[in-house]
C-alpha cells in the first residue's frame, strides 16, 4: 500500500525510539536507526508501507532469534514459537505488524536455514551426532524428534543416514544395567527370572524391540539353571 508520511517524532523519554504517522496505517513505532534507514523522517514522502514495515520486522526477528539459534541447532517449530512468543500483543505488534507477520516470517526461516543456524534436516543431523553416545534405539531418537515437531518422514531419514548400531546400544545398555544389578546384589552371576522381567521393560524404555531384547539376552552363555558369568566375555562369541 502507497501511502503518506505525515510527520515523524521522536519519543521525548527515549530519543532512540520514533513515532512515525501515516495517511493510512496511522502511527506506528520505530527505532532511530530504522527511521534514517528507510526515511521515515521525510515529512509527505510517499512509501509502500507493507513492504518497508516487512522489511523491518524481517530484521527485528533475526536479530531476536539468531542468539537462541546460532549454538544450538533449532527445528523450524521451535523458531516459530519463540518468535510468535515475542511478536505478540503484549509486546505491542499489532495492527499492521501483526498483519505481516506471516509474511516475514517464512523469509526468517529460510535464512536461517541457509546459514545452518535451523531448519529440521540440520537439526536432525545435529542430534543424531550429539546423541551418538546414548544407548538408546534409533527408533527412540525419532520419536523425541516428532515430539519436537519434527516431521516424522525427515526424521526417519535422518536416523536411517545416521546408521545406528541398534544391537551395540542395546548390548551396552544391558551391560551398565547389569553391573548395576552386581553393585546393588554383590552377586556375580545373571539376574534370576523377576529381575530379567524388569531388565526387559528397561530396555523397551529405551525404545529397543523385544525381538532385538531377546536376541540379547539370550546371546548370554547360561550355567545351569539358567545363571550366567558376567565376567570375560559375556557373549561367548568374541564380540
Amino acid at each position: 500500500m502507497i501511502e503518506t508520511i505525515l510527520n515523524a517524532q521522536a519519543d521525548g523519554d527515549d530519543p532512540a525510539e520514533y513515532t512515525v504517522e501515516f495517511s493510512a496505517a496511522g502511527k506506528i513505532r520505530f527505532s532511530s536507526d530504522e527511521v534514517w534507514e528507510y526515511g521515515l523522517y521525510e515529512e509527505g514522502k510517499e512509501i509502500d508501507t507493507a513492504e518497508v514495515c516487512t522489511a523491518i520486522l524481517v530484521k527485528r526477528m533475526k536479530r531476536y532469534v539468531l542468539p537462541y539459534s546460532v549454538y544450538c541447532r533449532r527445528t523450524e517449530e521451535q523458531i516459530i514459537q519463540k518468535i510468535n512468543g515475542y511478536f505478540c500483543e503484549k509486546n505491542g505488534y499489532t495492527g499492521i505488524w501483526s498483519d505481516l507477520k506471516e509474511d516475514a516470517l517464512p523469509e526468517v526461516l529460510e535464512y536461517l536455514k541457509e546459514e545452518k543456524y535451523a531448519g529440521d534436516e540440520a537439526y536432525c543431523d545435529a542430534f543424531f551426532k550429539s546423541s551418538s553416545g546414548k544407548d538408546v534405539s534409533s527408533a527412540r531418537l525419532v520419536f523425541e524428534l516428532v515430539r519436537r515437531g519434527v516431521d516424522r518422514d525427515t526424521a526417519e531419514r535422518a536416523g536411517a543416514a545416521a546408521g545406528r548400531d541398534d544391537e551395540a546400544s542395546c548390548r551396552r545398555a544391558l551391560e551398565k544395567k547389569l553391573r548395576q544389578y552386581s553393585e546393588q546384589t554383590g552377586r556375580e552371576d545373571f539376574p534370576n527370572a523377576k529381575e530379567r522381567a524388569s531388565i526387559t521393560r528397561f530396555l523397551i524404555s529405551r525404545g529397543f524391540e523385544p525381538e532385538l531384547i531377546n536376541k540379547v539376552l539370550n546371546g548370554y552363555v547360561f550355567r545351569e539353571g539358567g545363571q550366567g558369568d558376567l565376567g570375560g566375555d559375556p557373549y561367548g562369541d568374541g564380540v
